[in-house]
């Protein structure tokens, strides 16, 4: 049993509350995790029938996986196509600029770049090719947000109606009509109300206080590979357990209610240099989607 859909991304666009309300409709079944068959260097070292164990035993009529990695690797699109030709494919967008600054957040709290202001980091990123060559996975960062050029690649999908992309101030608008807009693309009855609606299941950490107590408790949640690229969740001893647990506890019951955790809001120079980095690209996805996307533009 293969999946018949898939949420390609986007990173930091509600594709979690996607997969969650999706989840609870009672013809669907998604794995909690998110599934990685498809990028290197999984795919060269796994077989389509790993990713059928997945399903073993599943009898719900939409099987589904999520990748929000899949909308920016330039990999994927071909081997989805061989593999699942008639899946379906949905895809979550948020303004790229937005999009950035969280999954900079992201990558901070995973312990893929180090805790420093995001005025200043992003810069970095920007200007000084050195950050990228010592931080092997911030380039995505910037690139996971060129909409257009990786969603062209899936323009086989498009044409047979076998890709459906919602917009995150959708979702945030009306949540209730953006999911089930999404119920009716997979062909499930759009009248069920999911329970998740008013979840929010990844709910981002911006005070950097906050996310450096919170960083302590990767050396005892995660293995990185070599090039610190990826992150796996260890076997826990007990004593791992216990200090990440702790960690959780009191960031959750002391710490959140002393640190303010608001969303962090870039300098108007900032949030210039990245509209010019991404404008040509969001002028391309406006005739692709057929939609004015000018709320994106810096005001």
């Amino acid at each position: 049993m293969l999946p018949n859909f898939i949420i390609i991304g986007a990173q930091k666009s509600a594709s979690t509350f996607l997969q969650v309300c999706l989840n609870d409709h009672p013809d669907i079944y998604m794995p909690q995790e998110e599934t990685p068959f498809f990028q290197s260097p999984d795919y060269e070292q796994s077989s389509i029938r790993d990713l059928d164990k997945s399903f073993c035993g599943r009898s719900e009529k939409c099987l589904g996986i999520k990748r929000p990695d899949y909308i920016g690797r330039p990999e994927v699109p071909k081997r989805i196509a061989t593999d699942l030709p008639d899946a379906k494919l949905i895809a979550v967008l948020r303004t790229p600029i937005d999009r950035a600054v969280s999954a900079y957040y992201h990558n901070m709290k995973g312990g893929f770049i180090p805790l420093m202001d995001v005025e200043i980091g992003m810069r970095k990123l920007i200007s000084e090719p050195s950050f990228s060559e010592q931080y092997r996975r911030s380039p995505e960062i910037i690139e996971y947000g060129y909409y257009f050029k990786y969603l062209s690649k899936y323009e086989n999908y498009w044409q047979k109606g076998h890709l459906l992309i919602l917009l995150h101030e959708d979702i945030v608008s009306n949540p209730l009509k953006a999911i089930q807009k999404a119920y009716d693309f997979l062909g499930v009855s759009s009248a069920f109300v999911p329970k998740s609606l008013n979840s929010r299941p990844k709910k981002m950490r911006y005070n950097l206080k906050r996310l450096k107590f919170l960083t302590l408790r990767n050396r005892f949640l995660f293995v990185y590979n070599q090039d610190r690229t990826r992150s796996f969740y260890k076997k826990m001893t007990l004593i791992d357990k216990a200090v990440a647990g702790a960690i959780t506890v009191i960031d959750r019951g002391v710490i959140s209610r002393i640190l303010a955790d608001s969303r962090p809001e870039i300098g108007s120079e900032l949030r210039r240099i990245l509209y010019e980095i991404y404008a040509s690209d969001i002028e391309s996805l406006e005739g692709f989607l057929g939609r004015d996307l000018s709320s994106w533009r810096p005001r």
